[in-house]
């Protein structure tokens, strides 16, 4: 969509095919494993960039991108059995949330998320994802949490902290650097007070 820069998804690719293959040509034990990115929805600009990946990835051995359309009920499952989300949504508006990274973080998916106005509010940058600005940004991410993949500490590191969300966690109101918490805990400590207060008057 426009909100959605595919430009810095197709340059981290590349950057990542590039950086797939010296290693496995340097064979010190360092190494990069094979990726298969699927891009869904049915914007108006996937044709173009797809037309665009076929081209490039006819001559590379590390990355395939494939497009796909997926019924509500397949998604989840879907995302669920993926090892890492990206997020392109920058929100012409500034203001508002990407929806994916919610669904993401409900099936327990780590996500890089391209960087935005509001955006922190969701994405608590190396916490429960990691956070970009560019395509060098993207490639590099994805270098640090799939190296030795499917032995990555990082990558772990950010499903672990999705997938105790939902434990209880003590938060000081004054604290400007508040934690990852599910979206019912946030609910509890921030809106329900509010609406309780504003019934009893």
């Amino acid at each position: 969509s426009p909100d959605e820069d595919f430009g810095i998804l197709l340059g981290a690719l590349k950057q990542y095919e590039q950086r797939a293959r010296e290693l496995s040509e340097a064979n010190n034990g360092k190494k990069l494993p094979k990726i298969l990115m699927a891009v869904t929805g049915k914007g108006p600009q996937r044709d173009e960039y797809m037309k665009e990946i076929n081209r490039l990835q006819a001559k590379w051995h590390w990355v395939r991108c494939i497009s796909l359309w997926l019924e509500a009920e397949d998604y989840p499952k879907f995302l669920g059995s993926a090892d890492l989300g990206v997020s392109l949504h920058s929100s012409s508006s500034g203001r508002d949330l990407p929806m994916k990274v919610v669904d993401m973080f409900g099936c327990g998916l780590p996500v890089c998320a391209l960087n935005f106005e509001c955006l922190p509010e969701l994405v608590k940058d190396g916490r429960n994802g990691l956070v970009f600005n560019n395509s060098e940004e993207l490639f590099k991410q994805f270098e640090l949490l799939l190296t030795s993949f499917p032995s990555s500490e990082r990558l772990d590191a950010l499903r672990t902290s999705l997938y105790h969300a939902t434990r209880s966690l003590e938060v000081s109101q004054s604290s400007s650097n508040e934690q990852w918490c599910s979206w019912d805990e946030n609910w509890n400590r921030r809106l329900k007070p509010i609406i309780l207060r504003g019934i009893r008057v």
